[in-house]
């Protein structure tokens, strides 16, 4: 089920585009701060408060003490919590680059988005949490990108979501999903999942939704519309809003399929494919201690945070009535709800 590491680059980078890259590798991020003494100063930009992003931000911290990097001993912690603004999280980006911190963490696609725009092109910022860096200005691909930022892509792993309900659902025509446009990480899967559902000759039928509020008409429409199963992409108002949407397919009783691991147990959510959020701020910190301790972002290649995984709902499915096939539960971790 899962995507190789190599097909998830090439399949961001293709999707991304080209970029001119004279500019982006035009400038070295520096180490320290000119003069500085004592320990590294991080500073931690995220955009939501959810669980998923809390465990991100718990893996960051564990990767750079995996380098000897701890806070308390030789690093200070600055976070900033935007929830959910984007002009607070233009603001708070500002902040963190006036306290003159030797790094920036960017913790989701709207965070990546301020701190590029905030920080000088000296001050690394190492991303997680992210679907689409390009779409924040991180560079055109995996290996060509601004030289003072790096970082892990958790985009949603379409392709391995699509099998999936078409294994799960004989006869699948019809494939909903519920997305903020607003969102660049949102709107980027939405394009991918579009194209690979055009491939399989399906068709995706799409509703907007700017707030939690949204969700219960959009998805009476989406039923209306012949919606045989629901897949969720990186999409911030349908994480905020995930447990009531997966009360709404439960009781439509129709599969949701889903990107985050924290929301497999959630009674509702039938399967899951991606990568735990504890890896993936792990990976991150790897990449923020490697940086600290002297290496350039512009050599670090921006990549997942390892393979995607399969999460099946064992409850959800014998609520749905939906036989869970022995070749799927083998590669999958179990969980009930």
């Amino acid at each position: 089920m899962a995507l190789s590491r190599r097909t998830s680059l090439r399949l961001l980078a293709a999707a991304a585009g080209g970029a001119a890259l004279a500019p982006l590798l035009a400038c070295q991020p520096r180490r320290r701060r000119p003069g500085a003494a004592g320990p590294w100063r991080l500073g931690v930009l995220q955009y939501v408060p959810e669980a998923a992003v809390e465990i991100t931000r718990l893996g960051v911290m564990r990767g750079l003490e995996g380098v000897g990097i701890r806070a308390g001993e030789n690093l200070q912690v600055l976070v900033r919590q935007a929830g959910g603004s984007p002009s607070r999280c233009r603001r708070l980006a500002g902040e963190l680059v006036a306290a003159d911190v030797d790094l920036l963490v960017a913790i989701g696609t709207p965070a990546l988005q301020a701190a590029i725009a905030a920080a000088p092109s000296t001050l690394p910022i190492v991303f997680c949490y992210c679907a689409n860096p390009w779409g924040a200005g991180a560079g055109g691909s995996a290996t060509q990108h601004r030289a003072n930022v790096t970082g892990t892509v958790t985009a949603t792993a379409v392709e391995a979501l699509l099998r999936l309900a078409q294994q799960l659902v004989p006869g699948l025509q019809q494939v909903g999903l519920l997305y903020n446009p607003a969102e660049p990480n949102a709107s980027f899967d939405a394009e991918r999942l579009a194209q690979v559902v055009a491939q399989q000759q399906l068709q995706l039928l799409r509703e907007p939704v700017t707030a939690v509020g949204d969700l219960p008409e959009a998805f009476a429409q989406l039923r209306r519309q012949g919606m045989q199963a629901l897949i969720k992409v990186e999409d911030y108002v349908t994480l905020e809003g995930f447990a009531q949407l997966a009360r709404l397919a439960l009781q439509a009783r129709l599969p949701l399929l889903a990107d985050e691991p924290d929301n497999a147990g959630v009674p509702g959510c039938l399967a899951v494919v991606g990568w735990g959020s504890l890896r993936d701020g792990q990976r991150a910190g790897e990449l923020a201690g490697q940086i600290l301790r002297g290496a350039s972002p512009a050599n670090l290649p921006i990549q997942p945070p390892g393979e995607p995984r399969l999460w099946l709902n064992t409850g959800t499915a014998r609520q749905l009535g939906i036989p869970l096939p022995a070749s799927l539960r083998r590669q999958a971790t179990l969980v009930s709800a």
